[in-house]
C-alpha cells in the first residue's frame, strides 16, 4: 500500500466519521416515520398520535406514523427490527411484543429482546367489562355463569396470545371455570362493538373504559395491583380473591438494534420533557395511562421484568396460537 494511498484512506475515514458524528448531533434533519403495529382507532393509536405530535412541536421534524398491524404486533416489529439504524424508524412496543410474543410459539424473524430501547411512553391497565344490558353484575355473578354453562361464556381479544387472551385464561384457571369460549379479533372497533352489542359476554380489555362513563359498557374489576386513579370506585381482582389476576400493560418507543447511542438518548430526553408536561399528563389520564418517566436501562429493566414473569405463565396455560 503506497503511501499516498494510506494518506487517502485515513482522510476518507475521518470525513466519514465526522459526517456520521454531524448526521447524529444533527438528529432529526429529516421526518422520522414511528411504526404503530396496530389498526387506527385504538389506544395505542391516540396515545402515539399524542406522542408524536409533542416530538414534532420540539424537534421542528415532523414525525409521521405508519401503521402495520397484524400478528399480535410481529408485522410491524419485523419491519422495524429490518429498518437502517439511523433512528429514522421508530417502533411503538408493548408487553406483547417486548414479551410475550418471545414465548407463544410463534414463528420470529427478529429477536424481541434486539431493539434498541428508547424509554417507556406510558403504563396502564385493563378492566374486566361486561356490556350494560348485561345479567352480571359483579366478579362473582360472572364466575357463577361461567360454571353453570356448558358450552361456556365468551370473551374477546385482540388476538391469539396477546394480553386480553392471556389474562383472560388466567382469570378462567384462576376461578376455576372449565371452559370460556375465545373470539379473537383484528382490531379494537370490531371487538368493541360486539362487546357494546352483547354478542360476546365479556372482554379483559382497558381502550374501553371511557364507554362506562356513558353507560354503554360495565366494569366489573381492575386487574392491576391496586385500583386504578382514575376509577377509584372499580375494585381490584385481588380484592374479589383472585391475586394472581394482576397485569400491567404498557406503550414504549424503541428503535432498531445498533441506532448510535446519541440518538436514542436525544429521544429519551425528549420523551421525559413531554411526560412532565402538565397538559400532556392531563391528556394522558384522560386516555387511562399513566406517565412513565424512565432513563433507557430502566425502561429496558421494566421491560425484561414483565416477558420474565409472563413467559412461565404463559407456557404453563399452553395456549393455542393462530
Amino acid at each position: 500500500m503506497s503511501y499516498l494511498f494510506r494518506i487517502a484512506l485515513v482522510f476518507g475515514l475521518v470525513l466519514f466519521v465526522n459526517g456520521s458524528v454531524h448526521a447524529q448531533s444533527n438528529y432529526p434533519n429529516r421526518p422520522v416515520k414511528v411504526v404503530v403495529p396496530f389498526p387506527t382507532g385504538g389506544l395505542a393509536d391516540s396515545l402515539t398520535r399524542l406522542y408524536t405530535k409533542e416530538l414534532t412541536e420540539k424537534f421542528g421534524q415532523p414525525f409521521v406514523l405508519d401503521y402495520k398491524p397484524g400478528a399480535a404486533t410481529n408485522i410491524g416489529a419485523s419491519y422495524v427490527a429490518q429498518s437502517p439504524a439511523d433512528g429514522y424508524t421508530l417502533l411503538l412496543t408493548t408487553i406483547a411484543t417486548n414479551g410475550l410474543n418471545k414465548w407463544a410459539g410463534r414463528p420470529l424473524d427478529f429477536d424481541p429482546y434486539g431493539f434498541a430501547e428508547i424509554g417507556l411512553l406510558g403504563v396502564n391497565t385493563l378492566y374486566v367489562m361486561v356490556p350494560m344490558q348485561s345479567p352480571y353484575k359483579s366478579i362473582a355473578d360472572l364466575v357463577r355463569a361461567a360454571k353453570e354453562n356448558s358450552a361456556g361464556l365468551s370473551y374477546g381479544s385482540f388476538g391469539s396470545g396477546g394480553p386480553n387472551h392471556l389474562i383472560a385464561e388466567v382469570f378462567r384457571r384462576s376461578a376455576g371455570i372449565s371452559k370460556l369460549l375465545h373470539v379473537p379479533y383484528k382490531g379494537t372497533n370490531e371487538a368493541v362493538i360486539d362487546l357494546i352489542a352483547g354478542r360476546i359476554d365479556f372482554m379483559i380489555d382497558g381502550s374501553t373504559i371511557n364507554l362506562v362513563a356513558s353507560e354503554k359498557l360495565r366494569a366489573l374489576a381492575v386487574v392491576y395491583t391496586s385500583r386504578w386513579p382514575t376509577q377509584p370506585n372499580v375494585p381490584t381482582m385481588i380484592e374479589l380473591g383472585y391475586p394472581d389476576v394482576t397485569m400491567s400493560t404498557y406503550f414504549g418507543l424503541a428503535a432498531p438494534a445498533n441506532t448510535p447511542p446519541v440518538i436514542l438518548e436525544k429521544l429519551n430526553d425528549a420523551l421525559k420533557i413531554i411526560a412532565n408536561s402538565p397538559e400532556v399528563d392531563k391528556r394522558l389520564s384522560a386516555l387511562n395511562v399513566m406517565p412513565l418517566k424512565a432513563g433507557r436501562a430502566e425502561a429496558m429493566q421494566f421491560m425484561r421484568r414483565q416477558s420474565d414473569k409472563w413467559g412461565p405463565v404463559l407456557k404453563s396455560l399452553d395456549i393455542p396460537i393462530q
